[in-house]
């Protein structure tokens, strides 16, 4: 699993690595929705098991006055960018949401 909060993901043990356009997805998604105000972002992606396909997930606070379609249109204008054909059929979904939608609780300091 990668996990990324501004930072160099870090990869957890698996069977195999990732294809070379994950990472490179997760890299462009991130440097370009910090362009477009979405930022800072947490981003996960998986395998799913049995398959070539990945899912990914984006969280940000940022996306709490964006409607969801406006999301989805921004990562998936992003990912076309980014990969090739065969490899956009590869990503079954990107999920785009707040923490608060994604249950994730706010730290209290």
């Amino acid at each position: 699993m990668v996990s990324r909060h501004d930072k160099k993901p870090h990869v957890f043990a698996r069977m195999s690595p990732p294809p070379p356009f994950v990472e490179r997805l997760i890299e462009e998604l991130s440097s370009k929705l910090k362009i477009a105000g979405i930022d800072p972002v947490t981003m996960d992606f998986e395998a799913i098991p049995q398959t070539n396909l990945y899912r990914f997930s984006v969280l940000a606070q940022s996306f709490e006055h964006v409607k969801h379609s406006e999301r989805q249109d921004l990562v998936w204008r992003i990912a076309s960018d980014v990969l090739g054909r065969d490899e956009q059929l590869c990503v079954s979904m990107i999920l785009t949401l707040t923490p608060d939608e994604a249950g994730v609780e706010k730290n209290v300091d």
